[in-house]
């Protein structure tokens, strides 16, 4: 395998690019015709605004690059080590725009000069299934396909594109101690991934269009705290919706008992009725009180209007400090 240090030149390439591993945002762009604010810490990375952050060195990540390796040793045995590159660094100048370009990295590929075919393999080494990491890799894969059709085009003759994900099942496999297990090529399923070149997965020239204005006025961040539910997972914002329908299921039955209420309030006034009681419940009428109570916040205004300085300082004397546990509000929307 090429000796180089392609995850730096990964780093590198994130201010003032997007690339393939950006493709999923891409989609989201294309599909939303804006930038959504949980995208804004990487627009500020490509506009140079913040450092990029490096991905934690995690086992499964060690794990990972090994597996890609091994791979690449695995699919060059029959073709020979000339024929196959890693780690390729890919630019469009199709869909390359003024204030932000396009890259892909795709993991190996192989330009066979007798059949006129590049071949992109995607790797992901992962636990979970074969279509699941299809589906969920598909966007960057499309756009392997994308700039590898852009490559090929003015090369001689007419090639063809064909895209892989190369998938290494981890599953039962313990990479939490750092002992690695063998590679195993029983583990690799090598899938082709297909696309139309009439009907594109995502309209990418769209997306970075969006893009490229976006960052034209983008000059200033800081760092948000609020996420467009757009961009979560379909499992979470599924799971959002749900409670939010439960939520507004709940605020409706509200707002029936206390209209019951009501209507049961004035029915025991009107026949004068005290209570009702059965085994499964007791109601009762409360009617109007009066009571008379200690206006301590008016006392303390009246008292530091007539005596700022001493007000002041008992204050500082009597001050109180708390700490209110954090917690989670949902508002559902009208509609």
């Amino acid at each position: 395998m090429e000796e180089k240090d392609y995850k730096q030149e990964i780093r590198d390439t994130r201010i003032g690019c997007l690339g393939s591993s950006d493709a999923r945002l891409l989609q989201q762009i294309a599909l939303l015709g804006y930038v959504p604010k949980t995208a804004h810490e990487r627009m500020a990375v490509l506009n140079g605004l913040i450092s990029p952050t490096d991905i934690p060195r995690t086992p499964a990540v060690e794990y990972g690059d090994i597996i890609e390796m091994e791979i690449y040793r695995h699919l060059t045995q029959e073709a020979g080590e000339g024929t196959y590159q890693s780690n390729p660094l890919w630019e469009s100048k199709k869909y390359s725009r003024s204030r932000v370009r396009l890259i892909s990295h795709p993991d190996i590929v192989r330009f066979d000069n007798d059949t006129r075919t590049l071949y992109i393999y995607e790797v992901k080494t992962t636990r979970h299934s074969v279509a699941d990491t299809r589906d969920t890799y598909r966007p960057q894969i499309f756009i392997h396909s994308l700039l590898g059709n852009e490559i090929t085009t003015p090369m001689k003759g007419r090639w063809r594109v064909r895209t892989f994900l190369v998938h290494y099942s981890t599953a039962g496999l313990n990479l939490s101690d750092g002992i690695y297990p063998e590679f195993d090529p029983s583990r690799i399923t090598i899938r082709e991934v297909k696309f139309k070149r009439t009907s594109p997965l995502f309209n990418v020239a769209k997306a970075m269009d969006v893009t490229d204005r976006f960052l034209m006025d983008f000059t200033e961040y800081l760092p948000g705290e609020e996420v467009d539910a757009d961009m979560l997972p379909t499992p979470v914002r599924t799971e959002f919706d749900h409670i939010a329908s439960v939520l507004a299921e709940i605020k409706q039955r509200e707002d029936e008992v206390a209209t019951f209420k009501k209507k049961l309030f004035n029915f025991l006034s009107e026949k004068g009725i005290k209570s009702i009681r059965s085994d499964a419940f007791t109601i009762s009428r409360v009617d109007d009180t009066t009571t008379t109570t200690f206006d301590t916040k008016k006392f303390l205004e009246d008292y530091a209007n007539e005596h700022p300085r001493l007000a002041a300082a008992l204050h500082k004397r009597y001050d109180k400090t708390t700490i209110r546990k954090g917690y989670a509000t949902i508002k559902i929307k009208n509609n």
